[in-house]
């Protein structure tokens, strides 16, 4: 499927599906996945638009793909705003001043009282076990690049690389992210990082991201 084709796809006129609340933040705000395509899918790829609250550029984004038309028989998990606190208070941690990407078990250094201390990090942990994603991305700021997952194939993420334009780069390891929980723990190679460059992004950027995430979701998933 090309990129003209896939661009095709996505359709301001669709109406999205209604999200479901799947937890809830430390003041209360809920936590929204959207589904999009055929809920029977043995392949799902779910899309993690904004973790860091004042990193915000892969919210749009998300927005856009919740418009779109996945391949037959896969289905998008699409999750906007997993830290709404740190969005509505424009901070990079939660409410209890957390920063979620640091909270899971997986070389956890701290970052709360505990792993998974944090409601919206038992969330995302929630969701996961219980859909088993194939492939997750998780949107961030500003280094502007895809970052290799720690463990498992590379393919995924060198192919969103070259249809962003975005170098593929080894970033530092960070103790108690949530993608390399989601490696080490769930499945190899099954989520990567990209960071968006800083500030907003613009429309054909946008467009170009999306583009990325629906061929992925075409093809086969490598391990």
């Amino acid at each position: 499927m090309n990129a003209l084709l896939l661009a095709a796809l996505v359709a301001a006129g669709i109406h999205p599906p209604a999200p479901v609340t799947i937890g809830h933040s430390v003041q209360g705000r809920p936590i929204e996945l959207t589904r999009v395509g055929d809920p029977a899918a043995t392949r799902k790829v779910l899309v993690v638009g904004e973790v860091h609250g004042d990193e915000r550029a892969g919210r749009g984004i998300v927005t856009a793909l919740r418009r779109a038309v996945p391949p037959p028989r896969t289905e998008l998990l699409l999750v906007r705003d997993l830290n709404p606190d740190g969005f509505a208070n424009r901070t990079r941690d939660n409410a209890h001043g957390v920063d979620l990407n640091r909270n899971s078990p997986q070389g956890w250094a701290g970052a709360g009282p505990r792993p998974w201390s944090e409601p919206e990090s038992r969330a995302l942990r929630r969701i996961v076990l219980r859909e088993r994603p194939a492939l997750t991305i998780y949107y961030h700021q500003p280094f502007g690049l895809v970052d290799f997952p720690e463990r498992g194939s590379a393919r995924e993420a060198r192919a969103y690389a070259r249809l962003s334009g975005l170098p593929l780069r080894h970033l530092t390891l960070r103790p108690g992210s949530l993608s390399r929980w989601q490696n080490a723990r769930v499945l190899r190679g099954s989520a990567f990082v990209v960071e968006l460059p800083p500030g907003r992004l613009r429309r054909h950027e946008r467009d170009v991201n999306v583009v990325a995430v629906l061929a992925l979701l075409a093809q086969p998933l490598a391990r």
